[in-house]
């Protein structure tokens, strides 16, 4: 008896742990498709309640960029609303993020100075995809249901200890700026709510209040 209680034992402890691995998997792949970019996380852990906690979690730039990163986070813990798993519409109650870094990457694509100096038919190209947005003033992106992906909402959202590095191309030394305290409600990719990408221009607008550097604010009120 004792050996099949053994055995019995390492069989759920076996499946438990795959399907952790499972989930993990899930969760950094549906990451990486809602902001496009790949996803590295170090550590998650999860309770079957639907709380999810995050430690050292990095959203990567892409190739040609001043960083490495788009966004990193110390940790990050969200409360998922379980029922919404299995339906086309995921449901984040709560979120806490400590500590995140935004790295904003900022080209300058027209090469005449007195067009920079005036702000006067310059283009622009960053690495969030918000300056291309507004200069060809397009839609936001909505993951479209026929296509069987899963949209996403937030219901709350906190920031704390939040700074944002900055790096424009025709500006040589690249800048930190610390941002406010931030809480956001009711947004994310699904049609009918704010956009994530409007959670981003609340953000920048922070880092433009916020930074001191006149070629950096100049830049900044151009494009945003």
């Amino acid at each position: 008896m004792s050996k099949f209680f053994n055995i019995f034992l390492m069989s759920i402890l076996v499946i438990f742990i795959f399907n952790k691995k499972i989930i993990s998997y899930y969760y950094v792949k549906k990451f990486s498709n809602w902001v496009e970019r790949p996803v590295e996380i170090s550590h998650l852990n999860f309770e079957y309640s639907g709380l999810i906690e995050i430690e050292d979690i990095r959203i990567l730039n892409s190739k040609g960029n001043f960083y490495q990163n788009i966004f990193k986070a110390e940790k990050i813990s969200f409360k998922i609303d379980i029922k919404s798993l299995i339906s086309e519409l995921i449901i984040i109650n709560n979120l806490d993020v400590t500590n995140p870094e935004f790295y904003l990457d900022v080209k300058i694509l027209d090469k005449k100075k007195e067009n920079i100096d005036n702000n006067k038919e310059t283009s622009y190209e960053d690495n969030l995809g918000l300056a291309q947005k507004l200069n060809e003033k397009a839609p936001d992106k909505i993951w479209p249901k026929k296509d069987k992906d899963v949209n996403f909402i937030i219901r709350k959202a906190v920031l704390s200890g939040a700074s944002a590095n900055i790096k424009v191309s025709s500006i040589p030394d690249p800048a930190k700026i610390n941002l406010s305290e931030m809480m956001f409600s009711n947004f994310g990719n699904e049609k009918g709510y704010q956009h994530y990408k409007d959670i981003l221009k609340i953000i920048l607008f922070d880092l433009y209040a916020r930074t001191e550097d006149v070629e950096i604010k100049k830049t900044l009120k151009g494009i945003y």
